[in-house]
């Protein structure tokens, strides 16, 4: 995820360290300045007796830009601060040390001080808190970061940037809580409280009319999903419809083999089928995966498409699984000369099995009009089960075009097992815009 650094905060800062208006101070301002300070709402300052000279002289060091002489100073005359207005302006000239000599931990102090101080102008608070939640954030302080991000938040600043930082502040720490590449119960719940803060972010952006960083959608897919939050379906939709990466979609794909330790061999080439088409197949194992599940189930041109586009891409090796291609390649003729048979005999069978088999092997060959014509001639006859027939018929509608017909098969598909998973799975697809 992408978070903000604080290279810009000293540019931002410096518009608030300027305009203090101190009526008594012997370096005094000109009437411009003084209506100009009142003007943008900077609170007039009467510093005390004991404060005051050790304060001006600090603010002619800064004038002056020796800002190392201006910090030892400041240092000496800390302690004869004695009201407010001492202490808004020790650290508004603190501020201007701090960034200039780029030091973070003056910068942090100095706005702390400010706020402390009640001098702080309502109007900047926001802004100081938010500042302060950057500098305890990148100290890796992040109890305090929340608060202070929290309260920016509060007075509406830094739209969806501080929901960010604070949910990034929750996964810090969760990644403390990992044993064995697993979340721990307490980095889980860490992962927990952060993902609403992701979500927040998302919706303020997307009101805000400003693209959403993908990132976002790609941190809380995987926080989603390894910190078992109860809202991983909702992320995994999300995510994959936002930021459909080949990296998304095997996270999530492999995720659902993983969860369901009795997919049969049907389900788990219908997951294999979605990988190639999302591009999320990767190295041998997955081509592998793929070409041995299809030859399993008697598809000897779905093994030679899959091994072919594997080639082709740069994934596999020619020599790769040689003897498997060479086989599927040798059994092509005879399977399709058997199809024109099956297909004719299809429509007088007493069942639906007949049509939906030989609707899977052109499926296989990518003849998707003769596979949705049988998928459809076996939900008619039955005897099939219904929920994989038209998950097929979803996968042979899509593949060749036709998104609002292949939305209303995936959604006939009943239940809530892997067998729905998958065919929701490819209704994301189908609505995303790679599809």
């Amino acid at each position: 995820m992408r978070l903000l650094r604080t290279t810009a905060l000293s540019i931002a800062l410096a518009a608030f360290s300027a305009g203090v208006f101190m009526p008594s101070q012997a370096t005094a301002q000109s009437r411009k300045e003084k209506q100009e300070a009142e003007e943008n709402g900077a609170p007039k300052i009467s510093l005390s007796r004991g404060f005051q000279k050790g304060a001006v002289e600090a603010q002619e060091l800064v004038q002056a830009g020796d800002f190392a002489g201006a910090k030892t100073k400041l240092e000496s005359i800390q302690s004869t601060a004695s009201k407010p207005d001492d202490h808004y302006f020790y650290g508004s000239l603190l501020l201007q040390v701090g960034i200039n000599l780029k030091d973070e931990a003056l910068q942090r102090s100095a706005l702390e001080t400010m706020l402390e101080s009640g001098m702080t102008p309502a109007s900047e608070a926001p802004k100081f808190h938010y500042f302060v939640g950057q500098f305890a954030f990148n100290a890796k302080q992040y109890d305090q970061a929340r608060t202070h991000f929290q309260k920016a938040i509060d007075g509406n600043h830094g739209g969806a940037l501080p929901e960010v930082l604070i949910a990034n502040s929750y996964f810090n720490e969760a990644q403390a809580q990992i044993v064995n590449n697993q979340f721990t119960d307490a980095g889980k719940a860490l992962v927990h409280q952060g993902l609403p803060h992701l979500k927040r972010a998302i919706e303020l952006q997307k009101a805000s009319g400003e693209p959403v960083d993908a990132s976002w959608y790609n941190k809380g897919l995987s926080m989603a999903q390894f910190g078992d939050a109860p809202d991983a379906a909702e992320w995994t939709t999300l995510a994959l419809s936002n930021s459909g990466t080949p990296d998304n979609w095997r996270l999530v794909l492999r995720e659902v083999q993983n969860d369901n330790a009795n997919l049969t061999r049907d389900e788990n080439l219908d997951i294999l089928r979605l990988m190639a088409s999302t591009k999320s197949l990767q190295n041998d194992y997955s081509y592998n995966e793929y070409a041995e599940t299809a030859n399993r189930v008697g598809l000897p041109g779905e093994v030679k498409a899959i091994l072919d586009a594997g080639r082709a891409s740069g994934e596999i090796t020619p020599d790769f699984l040689a003897d498997l291609y060479q086989i599927a390649a040798n059994g092509i003729k005879e399977d399709r000369t058997s199809l024109a048979n099956t297909e004719k005999s299809a429509a007088g069978a007493a069942n639906g099995r007949p049509a939906a088999n030989t609707g899977n092997a052109f499926l296989g060959y990518g003849e998707y009009a003769k596979a949705i014509a049988l998928y459809k001639l076996a939900l008619q006859k039955g005897g099939v089960d219904a929920d994989e027939v038209n998950t097929r018929l979803g996968i042979a509608l899509a593949r060749s075009g036709d998104k609002a017909g292949a939305l209303e098969a995936f959604g006939k598909v009943s239940g809530t097992g892997a067998r729905k998973q998958i065919a929701d799975l490819w209704s994301v697809w189908v609505n995303s815009s790679a599809a």
